[in-house]
């Protein structure tokens, strides 16, 4: 009953749903979405500088956006700040796994949300005073009216400062048949298929971010909806995500386009081929991607890795001390064979030099000393 319990006039007051797109596709033709067409995983840290162009779109604050070894950091500071993030591609039924730690702060919200052109949304916000739960909604063809709200409560020794106080794991399973959300690997709510217009059922791209809903110069009632109005002396408020994982129902895809302007998913045609987002994910270098596998790895793997490579550098250097000593015995041996050898053939020159010295003794003398000569005897 928690869940549902907050006023239904706050509800009315406010709807944070999307309200506009840049062409409809429920009243005209619009381009093709480019599609994800596979899986697109990451782990944000302090490596990087900037989120990919291949993947991201940044539509606001990306001066506010810093990366550290907790993740990609989203901060709001100052009256009017805000951040958002948007994926470059689109998926057609799926999954979107984020962890990330929501922002403190009265009035200030952490936010993913699913978003189509015809005005489709799945959405997860959290409220950074209140560390009672998290809400969800979700719209078809972006009708505020729709009283969709969900309010989960944060329980559990996991949750002792709600959804501010570690990072959790928040994802959306999206099929045809049914949206699932889960908190922490915990299933949290389920909707089943509705009609065309009341569930979301079109393509669809992910934007997150953090804003600060109850800023002084928004209505009342978003301001109420947001949990009161924002202290910005308190700042700076940030959203810190640390991984993202995104699934497409549809592989080898490269686009989706509406076939007429029903809405419906069974209108709605998949271009086979590779997407550009599987292109760039396949052209990156040896080392980025060594860098982001590296980066994506546990504390126990890396240790075991370096650990791995440690020994292998521990063994080489030991098969090359044995090399070297080796080498060492081998080489005192030759040395010695050549010192004897020349010992034996400096001890042949002096004989041969004695002789010499014998031989011209003898020619000086005017004999020749031959030694089958007779005593006497001479030429």
């Amino acid at each position: 009953m928690f869940r549902r319990a907050l006023p239904i006039a706050l509800l009315a007051t406010y709807a944070a749903a999307q309200t506009s797109t840049t062409c409809n596709p429920l009243h005209k033709t619009c381009p093709q979405d480019a599609a994800l067409g596979t899986t697109y995983e990451t782990t944000f840290n302090e490596s990087m500088t900037e989120f990919d162009p291949n993947f991201f779109n940044i539509t606001a604050g990306a001066d506010l956006i810093t990366f550290s070894a907790k993740g990609a950091e989203l901060t709001i500071t100052n009256q009017g700040d805000s951040v958002t993030v948007q994926t470059a591609f689109y998926i057609m039924f799926g999954r979107v796994e984020m962890i990330f730690q929501a922002a403190s702060g009265v009035g200030i919200i952490s936010t993913y949300n699913l978003l189509s052109d015809t005005l489709d949304e799945i959405d997860l916000e959290i409220m950074g005073g209140n560390t009672s739960y998290v809400s969800n909604n979700f719209f078809g063809w972006g009708n505020t009216s729709q009283f969709n709200s969900d309010y989960e409560p944060t329980t559990g020794s996991q949750w002792s400062n709600g959804a501010m106080g570690a990072m959790h794991n928040y994802t959306v399973d999206w099929e045809q048949e049914e949206i699932r959300w889960w908190m922490d690997g915990d299933l949290v709510r389920t909707q089943p298929y509705l009609p065309v217009g009341e569930y979301p059922q079109s393509p669809s791209f992910l934007k997150f971010g953090i804003w600060a809903g109850g800023d002084p110069t928004l209505p009342k009632g978003t301001r109420e909806w947001a949990g009161g109005d924002t202290d910005y002396s308190k700042g700076p408020f940030t959203m810190t995500v640390q991984s993202l994982k995104i699934i497409d129902s549809h592989t080898n895809v490269s686009s989706y386009e509406y076939g007429d302007n029903s809405g419906s998913w069974e209108s709605i045609k998949a271009t086979p081929g590779e997407s550009n987002v599987y292109k760039a994910m396949h052209q990156k270098s040896f080392s980025q991607k060594t860098s982001e596998q590296w980066n994506g790895l546990s504390t126990g793997a890396k240790i075991g890795i370096a650990a791995g490579i440690g020994g292998a550098f521990l063994l080489a250097f030991v098969l090359f001390v044995f090399y070297c000593m080796r080498q060492r015995r081998q080489g005192k041996a030759e040395k010695a064979l050549a010192d004897r050898a020349w010992e034996a053939q400096q001890a042949e020159n002096v004989e041969m030099k004695g002789q010499m010295s014998a031989y011209q003794s003898q020619m000086k003398k005017g004999n020749f000393a031959v030694s089958h000569m007779g005593h006497g005897e001479r030429f």
